[in-house]
């Protein structure tokens, strides 16, 4: 059974980000993506799962340089050393050889789990604090454009006045 393979364009499809993204997240977390004879990259489903965990990851607030220390889970088999191949000197491999990857081991998930979890709290808390900012904010616009209507129609009243006499 050959494994599924998946161009930029279709990766990108199914996970709604930018090339440019892809290929900066290749570069930055050092990920193991792989090439065929031509040089031209292409995602696995493993490599799509791993992407969209980063895409989770971020949308939860962890930076890069966090989730770079997971990497080393996500491709257990590969060599992330940045620029060098796993073997010098190899070519590139086809496109439909069938690599074999291993499962996360649960407790690599729990702590992950652990770690989201207590971000949440984190953020949950600071996102209280800054809606109720926020709410303090528009109660004193809102008071300001009072304050102004008021004065605008207390000099109204004056003009009229004026005009009268």
């Amino acid at each position: 059974m050959e494994e599924t393979i998946y161009s930029v364009s279709q990766a990108v499809k199914f996970l709604g980000i930018q090339s440019h993204v892809l290929r900066y997240w290749e570069e930055e977390l050092l990920l193991p993506i792989k090439r065929n004879e031509m040089g031209h990259r292409y995602y696995t489903r493993w490599d799509i799962q791993v992407f969209l965990s980063i895409k989770e990851l971020k949308k939860r607030g962890y930076s890069l340089k966090e989730i770079g220390e997971l990497t080393p889970f996500f491709y257990k088999n590969e060599d992330l050393s940045k620029g060098e191949p796993a073997e010098k000197g190899k070519k590139p491999e086809a496109p439909l050889k069938k690599k074999k990857q291993e499962k996360i081991p649960p407790e690599f998930m729990e702590i992950v789990s652990r770690l989201v979890k207590q971000r949440l709290k984190e953020q949950d808390s600071e996102e209280e604090r800054y809606k109720k900012l926020d709410e303090r904010i528009r109660n004193c616009q809102q008071s300001r454009r009072e304050v102004a209507a008021a004065a605008e129609k207390n000099m109204g009243k004056r003009r009229k006045r004026k005009k009268r006499r």
